[in-house]
């Protein structure tokens, strides 16, 4: 069986691909096809005219990821792509129009815009609809050689996310002579790339040099876990794992950088959002009296307690009989606190915590002592997500629903870990982003 292309592109790339579509868009719009000789874009240097396209691009891109347009899974129709496209043409535009102004001291054309944002969405839209066709029909041929408990997980994972992957059955390879045979298997059925697990039943049986040298990419279980998931599962990892990382989130340079960050959209956010805080905090006293704020002990960096504040959004009595784990529908939240939590209007006042260094913008959400103890006892790993800053958001957040208990805080944990392997400024400004979308969608 012929091998096909792998056309499932990956986050960075469409990212790239945008950029290039919008800045195009920009340049060819301006050069060949607008007929006004007054045309603000058509009197500057070619240098500027430059700037301004990638200035339009950075901004294709940045609403893009608000709106959700780079989200690789699902897969969407293509409906979906021209609507959103066009919104965030609409609002790059805006940006477009807003920065030559305050350069140039004109306005550009509308027609101009309106050649701009049209030709930018649809080549965008058409970019997404035809690579996720040619996705859709080349799906890249797995073949996991891992114990049948694993090889089901992965198989239900597989479905259920809808990643566009073609697992084979390993039963099939035994009947074709086992591990073996195994590089005469992927050439006769195609198999692009074979799972394993470190330290694996087969590992002596195959030999990994002529399977590669046919042109099959051998991958690690967990490796291949993080690159279709994005996460890191907490079953199939140990210690030797975490000593193998590089913990980029200690160079100094990415700390100071992060702290910069930290700092600004804490001072920004409190200063932009105080007037919102004040209304909440009115509104809490109308229902339920005070007190307004609520401050509980959680664990921070290094396993180090703090205390973090937030608006109260349960009853007073929510926890009379002691802690307990919060869930989606809980009935101690109050309807004030219902809003306030799907808004996350409630985690305003941890600005102040980010301010104080004790939680960072984005990191692994903080729990509380109680939990923790529990957590560390029944979670390989668990103790990990304390290498970091918690945070107000986190990848964690933004991909998983509300943890209320050890099963899904296990879950929660491979998201986190993901995030330790590769936190970057870039990935905290993905995340800044996406949490922007999730408070406009009111998912929490």
């Amino acid at each position: 069986m012929e091998r096909g292309s792998n056309w499932n592109l990956g986050k960075g790339t469409w990212v790239a691909l945008d950029i290039l579509l919008a800045t195009c868009s920009v340049l060819l719009v301006t050069l060949y096809w607008i007929p006004f000789e007054n045309e603000t874009l058509l009197l500057i240097s070619l240098e500027r005219l430059v700037f301004y396209g990638l200035l339009y691009g950075l901004s294709f891109v940045v609403v893009g990821e608000v709106l959700g347009l780079h989200e690789t899974q699902p897969r969407r129709s293509l409906r979906f792509y021209l609507v959103v496209s066009m919104v965030v043409a609409a609002l790059a535009c805006l940006a477009l129009l807003f920065v030559v102004y305050l350069i140039e001291f004109r306005f550009v054309g509308r027609f101009a815009l309106l050649k701009i944002g049209a030709s930018s969405a649809m080549s965008v839209a058409f970019f997404r609809l035809t690579i996720g066709s040619m996705a859709s029909r080349s799906r890249p041929r797995v073949l996991a050689l891992v114990p049948e408990v694993v090889e089901r997980d992965l198989t239900e994972r597989v479905e259920a996310e809808g990643i566009p992957l073609a697992l084979e059955d390993s039963s099939s390879l035994e009947k074709k002579g086992g591990v073996k045979a195994l590089t005469e298997f992927c050439l006769s059925e195609g198999v692009d790339e074979v799972v394993m697990m470190r330290s694996g039943e087969f590992d002596q049986e195959i030999n990994l040099v002529e399977l590669m040298a046919a042109g099959t990419r051998v991958s690690d279980l967990v490796d291949f876990w993080e690159r279709y998931f994005s996460r890191v599962p907490p079953d199939y990892v140990d210690e030797s794992w975490l000593a193998r990382l590089d913990l980029r989130v200690r160079h100094p340079i990415f700390h100071r950088a992060k702290r910069f960050l930290d700092v600004l959209v804490a001072f920004i956010g409190l200063l932009a959002l105080s007037p919102i805080l004040l209304l909440a905090a009115f509104a809490i006293l109308l229902e339920t009296g005070s007190p307004v704020f609520f401050s509980q002990k959680r664990v921070g960096f290094l396993g180090r307690t703090f205390t973090l504040h937030k608006l109260r959004t349960m009853r007073k009595d929510a926890e009379a009989d002691g802690a307990k784990w919060a869930s989606e529908g809980d009935r101690r939240i109050t309807r004030v606190g219902k809003f306030l939590r799907l808004s996350r209007i409630d985690e305003i006042p941890q600005f102040w915590n980010v301010l104080k260094g004790e939680m960072s913008i984005v990191g692994p959400r903080p729990e509380r002592p109680e939990f923790v103890e529990q957590l560390n006892e029944e979670i390989t790993l668990w103790p990990c997500r304390h290498l970091l800053k918690p945070g107000l958001s986190g990848w964690a957040q933004i991909r998983f629903r509300y943890a209320a208990g050890p099963d899904a805080s296990k879950e929660k944990l491979a998201y986190d870990l993901f995030y330790l392997k590769n936190a970057s400024i870039l990935l905290d400004l993905q995340i800044i982003l996406s949490t922007l979308r999730s408070v406009a969608k009111g998912s929490r």
